[in-house]
């Protein structure tokens, strides 16, 4: 129901409206999902069920929340006061939550205009100062660089000694998978499973090539069974690389 809903109103009502009144058309489709069985960690919604999305994620039907940003914020709630932060391509309310917390300077960046940013920093050439910031989160962007080795670079640059990268991408088992001829969307789809990715990543291949550039690294992996309250993934591993 949720997908026909959405494709309707995205056929009758013009993009620019549907961004200006999306907090009461999410809010009218979240009456259906009201409930006590679950809770939205970001937005606090309690409802019955959440969304399943096309990739068989969990969406939350109030704030449009995914499975990834709900365990992000549940990570970062308490590790954000005091410190200077830099967001790649942020979530709308999950960006509200850390801009409203006691975090001390907080920059968005989305490069090609998909998100609500107040930066378009370029991830190869990242133009802020050399050791500057005490968190990144760099979730689900390096599958789409080109020159990934060159981002992890700028991103070690410009943290502070003893901060900290959080880093996620889609993983595979075995070996990193990228072939630079492949450059057809069709392709690429077929190949890395997303028209915009350059590649799929291994966790081992992603932590030596972090390794390479610098970095020390923690690997955090959940587990979680189905009907977990905030709706998390049942499998999911984050990345946190550090500047020593």
């Amino acid at each position: 129901m949720y997908k026909n809903l959405k494709k309707v109103i995205k056929k009758i009502v013009p993009k620019a409206l549907i961004y200006k009144n999306e907090n009461f058309l999410r809010s009218v489709i979240a009456l259906k999902y009201k409930g006590n069985t679950f809770q939205c960690n970001i937005c606090q919604f309690k409802l019955s069920q959440f969304i399943e999305n096309e990739r068989g994620g969990r969406l939350c039907p109030k704030c449009g929340s995914v499975s990834r940003s709900r365990r992000l914020w549940h990570i970062l709630k308490d590790e954000v006061e005091g410190k200077v932060m830099l967001h790649f391509s942020p979530s709308l309310k999950l960006s509200q939550n850390i801009k409203n917390s006691k975090v001390k300077e907080y920059i968005t960046t989305d490069y090609v205009g998909e998100f609500n940013a107040n930066k378009q920093l370029d991830i190869e050439n990242i133009n802020e100062p050399d050791q500057y910031f005490d968190c990144i989160v760099c979730f689900h962007i390096l599958e789409h660089i080109n020159q990934d080795t060159k981002a992890m670079t700028e991103l070690f640059r410009i943290l502070k000694p003893n901060g900290a990268c959080y880093i996620q991408t889609p993983f595979k088992d075995g070996t990193i998978y990228e072939d630079d001829t492949i450059i057809s969307k069709v392709e690429r789809l077929k190949h890395f499973g997303q028209e915009d990715h350059v590649r799929i990543y291994s966790v081992s291949g992603l932590i030596e090539r972090l390794h390479n550039v610098g970095f020390t690294t923690e690997t955090l992996h959940f587990t979680n069974a189905k009907d977990n309250l905030f709706g998390f993934s049942e499998n999911e591993t984050i990345i946190k690389a550090f500047r020593n």
